[in-house]
């Protein structure tokens, strides 16, 4: 017994860790990039959308490290199944979650598809390098083509606001504050070197000390950032691996370990995301969040996981979770197609839904 609990407070320790570093990594490598001028719709497309996946990359790669390739797969596919039928489906309960026509034909499209390649894919019980490589390339291709149709989608994701909710969602100091590590005082030399032909001395000297005050504040404002760049990435290190090792050490089956605790504590990301955007009225953070990290999950989780050591897992295992998987993600996209909306009625389908398959997990688990 005592050794249960000290595995099970290993793996909570590591979670935690793993989330705070996630959350650390990702803020701070956000405000250095504004700090040099990359636009919004830049950072918020790639270190914000990507960073809420952080977790599931870290603890993906981690499991297929060590070899684990059951935990890794279990991660994969019950984070996209939580990230619809529980985080998504329960806003949907207190707020209906409305989804542009442009994002839905386009991206509904590409995380459907994306799923359906990967179930395919691992239809001979292996998801290999090259496979990998596949879905690695078809994830940047997607990115290049979000860049490609900029102003749509800056429009539709409202990128802007999703930024700056992911980065103050703790209340820290404000994003767009950041201050340019290439700010300047802005003051006017011949307006102060000149004055009815004497030089203004004390004019002069106050704006070259504001300058360099301005200058030393974004350099410092800049190693902080650093600082907690190091700072989380360490976390993210130590924190997966606290986490696999500590999964890997439960005697019960690896890929419902993943499939369930694992992906619900990856998720966590995505959900207060959800939930502080829900309290702020922002549906098109929440709808971006999930569905981009569902593609994300697919394309960028899987193909890094796969390409750090070949995924070997036996098809009768995730068989019927893939099925959870497509018939949510079908389910998902049947709901929203009426009028680009998910009522509360259809949430509670979603949400029942995500309850069957945890009895189903634990009927399993169980050898009933």
């Amino acid at each position: 017994m005592q050794a249960i609990l000290w595995t099970a407070a290993v793996f909570m320790f590591g979670l935690v860790l793993l989330i705070k570093g996630a959350d650390w990594l990702v803020d701070s490598a956000a405000r250095i990039a504004k700090q040099f001028g990359i636009s919004e719709f830049a950072i918020g497309l790639t270190i914000v959308a990507i960073g809420t996946s952080v977790p599931e990359i870290a603890a993906t790669v981690t499991a297929s490290y060590y070899g684990n390739s059951a935990l890794a797969m279990g991660d994969i596919i019950g984070s996209n199944i939580t990230n619809i039928a529980l985080i998504l489906a329960l806003a949907g309960i207190f707020a209906p979650i409305s989804i542009g026509k442009e994002i839905y034909n386009r991206d509904g499209f590409v995380m459907f598809a994306g799923t359906l390649l990967l179930y395919l894919f691992s239809l001979n019980g292996l998801l290999s390098r090259i496979e990998a490589g596949i879905l690695l390339f078809l994830f940047f291709v997607y990115l290049h083509y979000f860049f490609a149709t900029k102003k749509p989608f800056k429009r539709e994701f409202r990128f802007k606001q999703y930024l700056r909710e992911y980065t103050d969602l703790r209340g820290r100091e404000r994003f767009e504050k950041a201050p340019s590590i290439f700010a300047r005082a802005g003051y006017d030399i011949s307006g102060g070197l000149l004055k009815g032909m004497f030089f203004n001395i004390r004019q002069i000297l106050t704006n070259v000390h504001e300058a360099v005050r301005i200058e030393m504040a974004a350099i410092a404002f800049l190693f902080k950032q650093i600082f907690f760049v190091v700072i989380g990435a360490a976390c993210i290190y130590f924190g997966a691996n606290f986490l696999v090792r500590a999964a890997s050490l439960v005697p019960i089956d690896q890929f419902a370990i993943g499939l369930v605790f694992v992906a619900i504590g990856t998720s966590l990301p995505e959900l207060a995301v959800t939930l502080s955007s829900i309290r702020k009225g922002l549906p098109a953070v929440m709808i971006g969040n999930i569905i981009g990290s569902n593609i994300s999950n697919v394309f960028l989780v899987g193909g890094l996981a796969a390409l750090v050591n070949p995924l070997s897992f036996s098809i009768s295992m995730i068989s019927i979770d893939f099925v959870f998987l497509l018939l949510i993600s079908w389910l998902f996209l049947v709901f929203l197609k009426n009028d680009y909306r998910i009522v509360r009625i259809e949430a509670l389908t979603l949400i029942l839904i995500y309850f069957l398959f945890l009895v189903t997990t634990v009927k399993r688990l169980m050898g009933v």
